[in-house]
């Protein structure tokens, strides 16, 4: 059997979406500025466990009320909030964000504060069920969430409500926890009107874990910095005033002066590194276009090296106690030392998120085809050959053309001569009309030629000849279908063609990267680390060969 341990965590998708609409209660905030308001209140803070990994607030009074929010149209927003979630936004004061260690969900609330009574009961029916009462405690009162029934809108005091998730506002409700602590020690010293504090050290393992995962797809030179990051960081601080003269400041705290010292040396150098990457991916986008004149070349290769000397002042980050800082002004946040600052920083970022748009996109084209194979056995009892051979069993074609109907792709099949091999004179011209289904984002092939491919080899799922799913005695989610292969691997789309593991036990067939994607028989798709351990890649290949593996 093999333990799948994702099914214990909300999907990104659906996590994101859950905080998004819990955060709506805040979402006007995020673009408005503060110049100067009272303290926060005694027990402002009192509900916000001492042991939360990240804190967020908004001061929303504090922004009704500064200069700046003159010109904010509260009126359209009032009745916006009034129409959506059945209450104005001028009768919010403050939104406090909790976020916790997942256990085994990812847990959060929000504690928001009214500055005048406030009835949950009064909440938009389209958002939660009737309110309900608990059994323990007639004071307190609750509504669960229409779209997201493990989260609650809890209420036990007339001017404050709490919404996230059951764990959390369990404890947040609860007399017994202790409240404050160095997270929202950061947050509460803050005049910032928005601002979010983080323990970096109560992920620091889940960080060394995802370093570790992720290490072969970074590049060398920045790997010491990186880990060292990972080792110094003990909390971040975050303070947003986008209209006032410090619009964003940054700060990054450390266990003592010597360690922030030390933290800021293997920024500098990964900021560095990152402003030389840049220069180098600007280099070779400049040298794929043919078009370009040299002239142009010349200049965008001298704003290049003029941007390379303003992000690498040393005048970015300063060094204050245990602490570093990042102070951006206002007037700083359209210009181009901002901007190139920006961008240096967030490369590693942007070139992350590019990896994993086009693993996403990898993983629909396996879908559809993981879909194009299931429906073909439903209709014929069985699989399609992974090689089709004529009469006297000569190879003709890939299974990849047989799955064409199954693919909305009937139009093509139909010109196909079934007949002939896939290089035949008719067959051949059909090769550039490789349907996108068959194009892997993630790797550079050849016109024609696909990196999605079937395993074969000794024991593995599919032989020649035909494969019923009864023989895939293994379990059809634990026996690997299809794999996306690197582009040295692909093979023409039409050609009766795949992958022989057996020429390749170490994995060395996947894409370069963390990983790569399979389909599993049953038609799922996962991920495979990079990194996997040979046997256990081959145990998940193979269909009955009896192994009892975990899925990394």
């Amino acid at each position: 059997m093999i333990w799948h341990p994702d099914t214990l965590f909300l999907s990104p998708g659906r996590l994101a979406w859950t905080a998004a609409k819990s955060l709506a209660f805040a979402a006007f905030a995020l673009v408005f500025s503060h110049s100067g308001w009272g303290e926060d209140p005694p027990d402002r803070y009192g509900d916000i466990p001492s042991d939360s990994i990240a804190v967020f607030s908004i001061d929303m009074k504090a922004m009704r009320e500064s200069k700046e929010g003159e010109l904010i149209p509260w009126e359209i927003a009032n009745v916006a909030c009034k129409e959506q979630l059945g209450f104005p936004l001028d009768q919010v004061d403050s939104v406090d964000v909790t976020v916790g260690m997942p256990s085994p969900m990812p847990e959060f609330g929000l504690s928001i504060r009214f500055n005048e009574d406030m009835d949950i009961a009064d909440l938009a029916d389209s958002m939660a069920t009737p309110v309900q009462v608990s059994p323990k405690d007639e004071s307190l009162r609750f509504r669960v969430l229409n779209e997201f029934p493990d989260m609650r809108v809890m209420q036990k005091e007339d001017r404050r409500v709490l919404v996230g998730t059951e764990g959390t506002l369990r404890r947040m409700m609860s007399q017994r926890i202790q409240t404050g602590g160095p997270t929202v020690q950061l947050v509460q010293g803050s005049e910032a009107p928005i601002r979010m504090a983080l323990n970096f050290a109560k992920i620091r393992d889940v960080a060394n874990a995802a370093y570790e995962q992720a290490a072969p797809t970074i590049p060398e030179s920045i790997q010491d910095d990186i880990a060292d990051m990972i080792s110094l960081i003990e909390n971040v601080l975050v303070e947003v005033r986008p209209m006032s003269a410090e619009a964003l400041n940054v700060s990054v705290g450390a266990s003592s002066g010597p360690n922030a010292d030390s933290l800021m040396d293997s920024m500098n150098h990964l900021r560095s590194e990152g402003v030389r990457m840049m220069r180098e991916g600007i280099e070779t986008e400049v040298n794929r276009d043919a078009s370009m004149s040299d002239a142009m070349r010349e200049a965008i290769a001298s704003y290049s090296e003029r941007m390379q000397g303003v992000i690498e002042s040393e005048e970015l980050w300063t060094v204050e106690d245990d602490r570093i800082h990042l102070k951006v002004a206002n007037s700083m946040m359209s210009n181009y030392g901002t901007i190139g600052v920006m961008t240096g920083l967030l490369l590693p970022a942007v070139q992350a998120a590019r990896e994993a748009a086009r693993r996403m996109s990898s993983s629909n084209n396996l879908k559809q085809i993981a879909l194009g194979l299931l429906n073909y056995e439903s209709a014929y009892r069985r699989l399609p050959a992974r090689i089709e051979k004529s009469a006297d069993g000569k190879p003709l074609l890939s299974w990849r053309v047989k799955i064409l109907p199954y693919l909305e792709e009937q139009a093509l099949y139909n010109e196909f001569h079934l007949d002939e091999p896939w290089d035949s004179e008719h067959n051949i011209k059909l090769l550039e009309r490789m349907p996108a289904v068959y194009a892997n984002p993630r790797v550079v092939t050849l016109p024609g030629h696909t990196a999605y491919l079937l395993p074969h080899g000794e024991d593995t799922g599919w032989p020649e000849d035909v494969l019923r799913m009864r023989a895939i005695t293994d379990g059809t989610s634990n026996t690997i279908a299809v794999v996306e292969a690197g582009g040295e691997v692909a093979v023409p789309w039409t050609k009766p063609e795949d992958l022989d593991i057996d020429a390749y036990p170490d994995g060395s067939w996947m894409p370069p990267g963390a990983g790569a994607n399979v389909v599993m028989f049953d038609g799922s798709v996962r991920f495979l680390a990079a990194l996997i351990d040979p046997e256990t890649l081959r145990a998940l290949f193979t269909k009955d060969g009896g192994e009892s593996v975990m899925l990394p």
